[in-house]
């Protein structure tokens, strides 16, 4: 645990955080609680909602440790070597809050460490969402987003890589899709790379019509897709979905490598599942 601690940037010991947590909702009457809708997957959950508090998650697949930290992670793959998964599942699946049921038959890896988290911060009294990027990994769907170096975005069957350096905004595109040969003869990911001036002024758009700035033909897109505008007074790039104004049919979604903090009506998706969030107050 004192590991998942670090990688949340948690600076308090665990017995500290379940300590303060206790006390927190001793001394508070009212406390937000986060509900967790299954909007879509094409996987077999128990239920469709599921409740989070303060604590942490309500009927967890671990017994609720009053930690205020849910891990999400995947059931250990037997198909490799059954000792291993055997070994592998007493010393991880243990601490899953959430399980995702997966297709054994179709997969071939082993995981061995939750994928992403949901905590509750309490100098805040907020919900937290970070992936720990292992694995598959959480995407949030956002409207508008500054961007940071090395954010990762899924538009389509696309995944751009946004880099910056100095004055200029790299954009590396790979296409689920199409893929080439190396030099090597071994398949890869067909990329393109555009770059974006700052001193430039000008919106980039980025969808399947042969008007964008940044033309990609993927018929999951739509014309417009997303776009990015330098904002001078803020003195950074951001993304927005579709043209800033109309939102895309399938949404712009990046990756959650960084804590976010968790609004009512976020959207996220793992594993073939989009997820909901619903923020109450309990009174």
């Amino acid at each position: 645990m004192k590991d998942i601690l670090e990688l949340l940037k948690l600076n308090n010991s665990y017995n500290e955080r379940k300590k303060e947590l206790e006390e927190y909702i001793i001394k508070t009457k009212s406390y937000k609680i986060l509900n967790l809708t299954v909007a879509s997957t094409s996987l077999d959950f128990p239920k469709s909602i599921f409740s989070i508090t303060p604590y942490g998650m309500l009927d967890s697949e671990s017994g609720n440790n009053k930690d205020g930290i849910v891990l999400f992670g995947y059931e250990p793959i037997d198909n490799i070597e059954e000792d291993i998964a055997e070994e592998n599942s007493k010393q991880f699946i243990s601490i899953y809050d959430f399980i995702f049921p997966i297709d054994k038959e179709n997969s071939t890896n082993l995981f061995d460490f939750p994928s992403f988290s949901i905590y509750f911060d309490i100098k805040d009294e907020n919900y937290y969402i970070k992936d720990f990027n292992i694995g598959i990994g959480a995407l949030m769907k956002i409207k508008k987003y500054k961007i940071e170096n090395n954010t990762l975005i899924n538009i389509g069957a696309n995944y751009l890589v946004l880099s910056i350096e100095r004055e200029n905004l790299t954009i590396k595109i790979f296409n689920n899709n199409i893929l080439e040969n190396n030099s090597e003869g071994e398949k890869k990911y067909e990329s393109k790379i555009f770059k974006i001036n700052k001193n430039e002024d000008k919106i980039i758009t980025i969808g399947r019509s042969k008007k964008c700035n940044l033309s990609i033909d993927d018929m999951m897109m739509s014309k417009v897709q997303s776009c990015i505008k330098f904002d001078s007074k803020d003195n950074s790039f951001f993304l927005y979905d579709g043209n800033s104004e109309k939102e895309s049919m399938n949404g712009t979604w990046v990756y959650i490598l960084n804590p976010i903090l968790i609004t009512d009506n976020f959207v996220f998706k793992a594993e073939h599942t989009l997820f909901v969030v619903n923020i109450i107050q309990n009174n």
